[in-house]
């Protein structure tokens, strides 16, 4: 399957899981909303490896394993079973390289991003005007590149640092 063919089948299912979710399609859009996450998930815009994929997706578990142990409260288990979950992405990055981390990074970002965004429909039905939107925002976030991300994050730290 060529790139061209994966970014016209995430399309396709983002496209279908909006329309659900404003009711133009039979039954809730659950199945049709995790289908396009997927979608998005493995839609990575270069080609990587098997081997490759499967790093990037462990380090994608790791990550969100880590950032669900990094929260308030919990105590000394929680604490050290984070500094567990660390070392073990610590690990995965060094075997694999900083590359493959970033990809996985971008990836967690990306699903996050994309699940916020058809959560913020699941309640009411969606409108015309925002499937529009929606659909505006699935392409734009499906366009965000590693350099891209850094740079946003960098300019919010700057702001946030104005602001503080």
């Amino acid at each position: 399957m060529s790139e061209d063919d994966d970014a016209t089948a995430a399309e396709t299912s983002l496209r279908r899981a909006v329309e659900q979710l404003c009711g133009d399609g039979s039954g809730d859009g659950s199945e049709a909303a995790q289908e396009a996450v997927q979608a998005l998930a493995d839609g990575s815009g270069k080609a990587w490896t098997p081997e490759q994929e499967t790093q990037i997706r462990a380090m994608v578990e790791q990550i969100r394993k880590l950032r669900d142990l990094n929260r308030p409260g919990g105590g000394w288990w929680r604490r050290r079973r984070e500094w567990r979950a660390r070392e073990r992405l610590v690990d995965m990055m060094m075997a694999s390289g900083p590359e493959l981390l970033n990809e996985a990074e971008l990836r967690h970002w990306k699903s996050q991003a994309m699940v916020e965004l058809l959560l913020k429909f699941m309640d009411t039905a969606m409108k015309k005007d925002d499937t529009v939107e929606t659909l505006a925002r699935i392409e734009a976030l499906n366009a965000v590149t590693y350099e891209d991300y850094q740079q946003a994050r960098k300019k919010l730290a700057e702001e946030k640092a104005a602001a503080g």
